[in-house]
């Protein structure tokens, strides 16, 4: 199968097609199962061939379970402010009634 790749000043895939979209893309042949057709970003262009580039794979995961990870945070951060605000209607609640024995003890009501 044919695609045309564009890639950056490191060689790294930055784009592709089907068809030619730019002048600078690059015409490359891959079968119709190639790992490429499912994670083009992980490859770079060297000598003619697609390279897989592993440690960039790798990085790309932790960078995305670091981000899940960081959503899991966001959500305790939620749960403690939707406590703290619980906690601060309480506290108003409880500062209406003692304002109200404070008025009955002075017959103001």
């Amino acid at each position: 199968m044919q695609i045309f790749i564009n890639v950056n000043n490191d060689n790294r895939v930055i784009g592709w097609g089907s068809t030619r979209g730019n002048e600078s893309d690059i015409e490359v042949t891959v079968s119709e199962n190639h790992e490429f057709l499912n994670n083009p970003f992980i490859f770079t262009y060297s000598n003619g061939n697609l390279v897989k580039d592993e440690v960039y794979q790798q990085e790309l995961l932790a960078q995305k379970e670091a981000e899940t990870n960081g959503l899991t945070k966001l959500e305790e951060i939620m749960v403690a402010l939707a406590e703290l605000a619980e906690a601060f209607e309480q506290e108003k609640t409880n500062t209406q009634l003692a304002i109200v024995e404070l008025a009955e003890i002075k017959g103001g009501v």
